[in-house]
């Protein structure tokens, strides 16, 4: 089938960043926000509560560090790649096909299919295609063509039949996140065998890069 849109991230430092934040927020939602609630009642303790000095300033320095690195198990692992790869990052383009995606990287095709995506995910930069927790697309907005970002919104979504989510902001939690931590919970308990016993074996995916 003929393309109809290309899309290409050239990593940076920065985008690799977001790319993890991304994984996690999407993926980790209830845990980041139980940890942002959890750092704020503990600063709100540490101005309120009839304690000590002491306690209070080490109950405010605990809340913002809770508050702050809500993400941190992100950062860190961002962190990894970027040593790991000493500065070299990866580049990729993928095309966006009537019935299919066509992911290179390195010289190698991957061919995909829009049925097999669990969400999808934009933010002011990138659009993020994931497969799993650790399988994802990620391209940048300004680098596709011919068309729009938009457009290859519209697509994705009519062949996956997902719909897109914002990438998470405390700034902007509202009912929607409650309903996706929700969604969460009951994916992860659907994808839990019964007696506690693990499979012996699985599928292999695309880790993210």
């Amino acid at each position: 089938m003929a393309a109809q849109y290309q899309g290409r991230i050239d990593h940076t430092e920065d985008s690799i960043q977001a790319l993890f934040q991304a994984q996690y927020n999407t993926y980790r939602l209830g845990l980041v926000v139980v940890t942002a609630v959890a750092g704020v009642a503990l600063a709100a303790a540490g101005l309120f509560a009839p304690v000590p000095v002491l306690a209070q300033g080490l109950l405010l320095l605990a809340g913002c560090m809770l508050f702050v690195g809500r993400d941190f198990p992100a950062i860190v692992r961002a962190e990894s790649v970027i040593e790991a790869r000493h500065g070299v990052l990866p580049s990729s383009v993928c095309t966006f096909c009537a019935g299919h995606m066509e992911l290179e990287e390195g010289g190698v095709k991957k061919k995909l299919r829009y049925e097999q995506l669990d969400r999808i995910v934009q933010d002011r930069q990138y659009l993020y295609l994931f497969f799993g927790p650790d399988s994802v697309v990620m391209v940048e907005r300004a680098k596709i063509e011919p068309g729009t970002a938009e457009q290859v919104m519209d697509l994705v979504s009519q062949r996956s039949g997902k719909q897109w989510e914002s990438a998470f902001s405390l700034l902007t939690f509202n009912i929607r996140d409650i309903l996706r931590i929700w969604d969460n919970r009951k994916a992860g308990r659907k994808g839990q065998p019964r007696g506690g016993k693990k499979p012996a074996s699985g599928r292999g995916g695309k880790r993210a890069r």
